[in-house]
């Protein structure tokens, strides 16, 4: 998100600190900028603010505001409905590819005597979170910038991306103390944020809530109420959004069938598919896919389609 702006303002000169994380350190003007909501799966992003300010605004209306002398962490930009820089934010950015990221994690924890570094600890404490979360005002992030203001401007990007390993390790062995969403349960915030990833990964199945409540021990009222604060939408218009998105990427990009895709996205009826896919992108799948070809673009209605189960 952040570095997606960066690069489009030319603000950003990139550091490689190590394969898969690069930092930048940066100055904007004075001027407010909206941001971009779009980051890549497995890539997150840690913003070191020294002066301004940044505010994400929940798809549920909750505010989560960034000023100077805290850490801002970005797994998932999916729950926010908008962001914005506030004049004059400066600070480093680093963005990490968790992916090209994996051996450089290794050889670090190699070198402190085999560390154990949970990343799935991790990514559900920040999924807890909705994705966004905001650090400090605390003793460790008081700590941090007390050093990075004393370096040099070309030392702070490697600063920053070891500082970000060091947190990595620390929401890793059970968070940094920063609360859940609204003062929600933990324990219930999990629940949600694992059967969103479980949905996302079996598109293609029949899931229900009592089924999904049952999985991950928590009741149907609860893991319905904590999944809208969380992501802004009741879990089955989330998931209806997430089953036509990929329905859309298969008729772009595959060969298969309306039929075949109908069920690789969970809808037992191609006739229900089709009326679902209608509403959502204001074209049928087989005039969708014909519209692709030729390089048009099917109008986008933004509705939210009916599914067969959740």
């Amino acid at each position: 998100m952040l570095s997606e702006y960066l690069n489009d303002s030319g603000a950003a000169v990139w550091t490689q600190v190590m394969p898969g994380a690069r930092a930048c350190a940066f100055s904007l003007g004075e001027g407010a900028a909206s941001l971009p909501l779009r980051l890549e799966a497995l890539h997150f992003e840690a913003l070191f603010c020294l002066a301004g300010s940044v505010t994400l605004t929940r798809r549920d209306g909750q505010v989560l505001k960034l000023g100077p002398r805290q850490v801002l962490l970005l797994t998932d930009v999916s729950g926010l409905a908008a962001a914005a820089a506030g004049g004059g934010l400066e600070g480093v950015l680093v963005a990490v590819d968790a992916r090209g990221a994996r051996e450089s994690l290794q050889a670090i924890c190699g070198l402190l005597g085999n560390l154990s570094l949970d990343t799935g600890q991790a990514r559900r404490w920040m999924a807890g979170r909705g994705g966004c979360a905001v650090e400090g005002p605390s003793h460790w992030s008081r700590a941090v910038f007390a050093d990075l203001e004393r370096l040099p401007r070309s030392e702070r990007a490697r600063w920053c991306v070891w500082k970000s390993v060091e947190l990595l390790y620390l929401l890793s062995a059970g968070g940094t103390g920063v609360p859940a969403p609204g003062g929600m349960n933990p324990a219930i915030a999990r629940a949600a944020a694992e059967a969103k990833a479980y949905m996302s990964a079996h598109l293609d199945e029949r899931l229900t809530i009592p089924e999904l409540s049952r999985r991950f021990c928590v009741s149907a009222t609860a893991l319905k109420a904590a999944f809208r604060k969380l992501y802004g939408q009741p879990i089955h218009a989330w998931l209806c959004e997430k089953r036509m998105e990929r329905a859309a990427e298969l008729l772009r990009r595959s060969d298969m069938s309306v039929l075949d895709i109908s069920q690789a996205v969970g809808f037992a009826s191609p006739s229900q598919f089709g009326a679902n896919f209608l509403r959502r992108f204001g074209a049928s799948p087989g005039k969708y896919r014909k519209m692709s070809v030729s390089g048009e673009t099917a109008p986008e209605t933004g509705g939210q389609g009916g599914g067969e189960s959740v």
